[in-house]
């Protein structure tokens, strides 16, 4: 079972003009600002792209929205993804054989000092002792809120579930009361910080990059499993659920 996660950074408009979308989402596309537009058509697109790559499926098949506003295939036997946007990049992941997915990304830096400190209030004692003893400190809180998104994004409850979320970084384990079981890696490098949230059966993590002429490179095949998985990667999985979090976190 595996996750597969492309981004593309470019002008939105040369990818949502490509093929594989239905004139219905091109429809829905129109009620919105000329931005927000281009950012809608090029993620679908892209999923497009990724659907086609993955399963051989030639056109975007049909989406419906959730009531928490996620967005879905109409047909439940489809898989689950997740879409994200940093910058002028947009991100898509996928997940595999009815598994479930959330993904958040942000550029690295991209907050003042006093943001991250504003973010730093949502969270939890032990996130923040982890992030205290980190060697660079806005990089560990663009991490840790990464990770909070790409959660609660898989748990589609949104920022009204900033609660039911403690993350415990230097243990490797997180705890959420919406959704008993699941993982997550997330990746600093230089100018991104991504998180990937995805169901614990979930053995592989499939790293893609597509470029302005649509073609696809291969940046990284992770190991869901392995205990070091690169210098700046953060892996945290569920607490086994007869135990607890400590009460200060």
């Amino acid at each position: 079972m595996a996750g597969h996660f492309v981004r593309w950074t470019g002008d939105p408009g040369f990818l949502a003009e490509r093929l594989r979308i239905s004139q219905d989402v091109f429809d829905t596309a129109q009620h919105f600002a000329d931005k927000r537009r281009g950012r809608f058509l090029a993620a679908r697109a892209l999923l497009a792209q990724l659907m086609l790559r993955v399963y051989g499926i030639n056109e975007l098949p049909a989406l419906i929205t959730n009531s928490n506003g996620r967005p879905a295939f109409a047909d439940r036997d489809l898989p689950d993804f997740s879409i994200a946007y940093a910058g002028n990049m947009i991100g898509v992941l996928l997940a595999e054989e009815g598994g479930r997915a959330g993904l958040d990304m942000e550029i690295v830096r991209a907050h003042s000092r006093q943001t991250q400190e504003q973010l730093m209030q949502e969270l939890t004692s032990g996130e923040v002792a982890w992030i205290n003893a980190q060697q660079d400190f806005m990089e560990a809180v663009t991490q840790i809120w990464t990770l909070r998104q790409s959660i609660l994004k898989l748990t589609g409850a949104g920022e009204s579930g900033l609660d039911s979320l403690r993350l415990l970084p230097g243990a490797g384990r997180l705890r959420s009361t919406l959704y008993p079981d699941i993982q997550v890696v997330c990746d600093a490098e230089p100018t991104l910080v991504w998180a990937c949230a995805l169901s614990p059966a979930t053995q592989r993590l499939h790293l893609w990059e597509m470029d302005s002429s649509h073609q696809w490179r291969a940046l990284r095949e992770v190991e869901m499993s392995k205990p070091n998985i690169g210098p700046h990667t953060l892996r945290l999985t569920s607490l086994p659920h007869e135990r607890s979090l400590h009460p200060e976190m």
